[in-house]
């Protein structure tokens, strides 16, 4: 379904649906009740009930949104109606995806609310680091005055920037950093050749990005191959002094290894917003470390963010509940379970994911 023309405002064919709120920790569920109820649906936020309440609400529901909590294979198979589980935010990681899909269950998310947020916070990171801002902060605080600094005050203008990963995030951060005077380098395995060419970077691989960049930054989707993706190896390969940055999913980085790293400087300092476990355990050598700058996986959040969030999130819910399919879907092989996948009008920032899918069939073809 698609808003009128000229306007924000979304239509959807009047049609009876349940849509349950299942969890999402956010201050009101208003958003997503105008969207839900407007299409003809009807709207539970079941976060005010007890946990056996609100799953026997998702046994009869058409649509569910979730957001951290884990929907494993075993709650799947009891969602007997669902059509669709929507996941606040871009990545899916939290959900069975592949329990869904057998399902024929449709898995959706919201993959262009936070662009500008995400990027700007990993560039404000990197800032951070390269010019020891809070390190100085916390100096001055303390009564300090030109002390002298832990880790040496870098230039931005002539060193090379790696990012790895060149989805909406990592494209926005390479278009936002090109005027600053770097020598952009990616690694994406989807990265295609006209985009690469208008973004003004150099494709390379990941050992080499590990290899040639003073400053790395992670903006890519966590998946069975992306998980522990930098680790001792891609460490050992860095530059001595070198700045990692991730803003994407904790587990792309091997924390143990990152602490081993840290300790030889390779990298020199580490800018963390995701973790492997979180909240951030307490006892975290992370948090004790001088070289690392922690936020607590707020990359994402403004207060424009948030509206478009739920907002996208419950419209997807109402698409798939009316009879359409959302732009967005994170997996797209339940199309063909359905027989539904000529129908679909895929979003631009789908074309990586319909590229792996290719890849994987044909891989599985040729065994």
């Amino acid at each position: 379904m698609d808003p009128a023309e000229g306007s924000d405002v979304w239509h959807f064919p009047m049609a009876h649906f349940l849509a349950v709120l299942l969890e999402s920790g956010y201050r009101t569920g208003e958003y997503e009740r105008e969207v839900i109820t407007g299409a003809g649906g009807e709207f539970v936020d079941a976060q005010v009930l007890p946990d056996d309440a609100a799953l026997d609400l998702c046994r009869q529901a058409d649509g569910i949104l979730v957001r951290r909590l884990n929907v494993t294979a075993g709650m799947i198979a009891q969602f007997r109606r669902c059509r669709i589980i929507v996941r606040y935010g871009v990545g899916t990681d939290n959900i069975d995806v592949d329990a869904a899909t057998n399902a024929g269950i449709i898995v959706g998310n919201v993959p262009d609310y936070c662009i500008d947020e995400v990027s700007s916070h990993a560039i404000g990171m990197l800032l951070d680091c390269v010019r020891g801002i809070s390190w100085t902060h916390a100096s001055v605080n303390q009564g300090g005055w030109d002390d002298p600094r832990l880790e040496p005050v870098l230039r931005m203008s002539g060193k090379s920037l790696g990012i790895v990963g060149l989805g909406q995030i990592g494209s926005a951060v390479a278009r936002k950093m090109g005027p600053w005077g770097l020598r952009i380098l990616a690694a994406d395995p989807y990265l295609a050749d006209d985009h690469a060419r208008s973004l003004r970077v150099h494709v390379s691989t990941l050992d080499s990005v590990c290899r040639e960049s003073d400053y790395l930054m992670l903006h890519l989707p966590l998946l069975p191959e992306t998980h522990h993706l930098i680790g001792a190896k891609q460490f050992g390969m860095m530059k001595e002094g070198c700045v990692l940055v991730n803003t994407a999913r904790g587990p792309v980085v091997d924390t143990d290894a990152l602490i081993d790293a840290l300790n030889r400087r390779r990298p020199a300092r580490a800018a963390l917003d995701v973790f492997e476990e979180e909240p951030l355990a307490r006892d975290s050598p992370l948090l004790r470390h001088p070289g690392v700058l922690l936020t607590d996986h707020m990359a994402w959040h403004s207060e424009e963010s948030q509206v478009q969030l739920q907002t996208s999130a419950a419209r997807s819910v109402a698409t798939v509940c009316t009879g359409g399919l959302p732009g967005s879907i994170a997996n797209p092989e339940v199309l063909h379970r359905l027989g539904r996948f000529h129908e679909w009008k895929p979003a631009p920032c789908m074309r990586w994911q319909l590229e792996r899918m290719a890849r994987r069939t044909s891989s599985s073809e040729n065994k």
